[in-house]
């Protein structure tokens, strides 16, 4: 989208640079009871048919959905999916759910291999948080991805050790720790912009820790000075802390060089980024 600055009459540039879904479990808002269950998240999910997930929560379903926390979903609808188990209790606050992870296979001098059962949307840099790998070396705790090798498949470790024995089918699965959204390449443009981040959340607890990082190289990052529109010279460098459904409108300086924009998203549970840049010439 192009904007045009009544004051000066200089073009400005709107890019989307992502929508980046809560970093840990996905939240449920309940159940049905009926076989298969029929699952309602509190937006959309983002999952296709035939996709695997790994139930973390089941509150008051029963058969409980972490019973056989390895799940295949049906989607029915934007906010809604079923998966093959009998409830005969409904869940009313149904639980929640994250990454599966289907196999850690043996990797003779390479870097650990993470398939898992669904397209996981990460880059290399992001931190993930590995539960349950069963694998030798342990990959559990957080791990950096250092290779996308395809939609669904990933490596860890920077070491590159090995996999000497296979991970978990059953147990293992991850959450996001620290990951990234789409990185903005402006160009030659030295002008300032803005940053508008749009949250969607869930019930307590929602928070979301963000970081407004500018690259002169793509390689070493460094947080941009921002400030609020009601105060447009007061720049600081802190990290956002993002609690409540909220559109705001960060202010970049224009004083500071960068050529490619990215946000850091950590510490993130049930809230949804929509991001919006703006950038002038």
């Amino acid at each position: 989208m192009v904007a045009i600055n009544r004051n000066t009459g200089a073009i400005a540039y709107q890019h989307s640079i992502g929508s980046l879904r809560p970093g840990g479990v996905e939240q449920i808002v309940s159940g049905t009871q009926a076989s298969p269950t029929e699952i309602t998240t509190l937006d959309n999910h983002g999952l296709t048919s035939l996709d695997r997930i790994f139930f973390t929560n089941s509150t008051t379903a029963n058969a409980a959905l972490t019973a056989t926390p390895h799940q295949v979903v049906t989607v029915t609808g934007l906010k809604t999916f079923t998966v093959p188990v009998n409830c005969g209790v409904a869940g009313a606050t149904a639980g929640a759910y994250d990454y599966s992870i289907l196999s850690i296979p043996t990797t003779p001098a390479a870097a650990p291999l993470v398939n898992v059962g669904r397209a996981h949307g990460l880059r290399v840099g992001d931190t993930v948080t590995i539960v349950a790998s069963g694998s030798t070396p342990s990959l559990d705790g957080a791990q950096v991805v250092t290779a996308v090798d395809s939609a669904t498949a990933f490596r860890v470790l920077t070491s590159a050790v090995p996999t000497t024995v296979a991970g978990s089918t059953t147990a293992a699965h991850y959450s996001k720790t620290t990951y990234y959204s789409d990185v903005l390449d402006r160009g030659s443009s030295t002008g300032g912009g803005a940053v508008v981040i749009t949250s969607t959340i869930g019930t307590a607890p929602c928070t979301a820790t963000v970081n407004i990082q500018g690259s002169a190289d793509g390689i070493n990052w460094f947080n941009i000075p921002y400030a609020l529109v009601a105060t447009p010279r007061t720049f600081v460098l802190t990290a956002l802390t993002i609690t409540t459904a909220v559109a705001t409108t960060y202010l970049l300086q224009e004083l500071v060089f960068w050529r490619y924009l990215r946000l850091s998203v950590a510490s993130c549970t049930n809230v949804t980024l929509t991001l919006t840049v703006t950038v002038i010439p």
